[in-house]
């Protein structure tokens, strides 16, 4: 009977290291997810953000000349 419940209490003790080992696993698989998912955003924001640099650069230097042509025309 003691040796029975020895080797219940052995299989138990595995069966909790298995499942602690399980649930580390998956703890390191997510936060690994998490971190990418963060390096997805930092590049998406940076990339959006360089977008609208662009097209506010190219938006300001058409009003630009938007303005210099209309002001050309009406002083000649």
């Amino acid at each position: 009977m003691k040796e029975k419940l020895k080797r219940v209490e052995e299989e138990k003790m595995k069966l909790e290291l298995y499942v602690a080992d399980v649930v580390d696993d998956h703890k390191i698989k997510m936060d690994a997810m998490r971190l990418k998912i963060r390096k997805f955003k930092k590049y998406a924001i940076d990339s959006e953000a360089w977008y609208h640099y662009a097209v506010g650069s190219i938006v300001t230097l058409v009003a630009i000349l938007i303005a210099f042509s209309v002001a050309f025309k009406c002083f000649s």
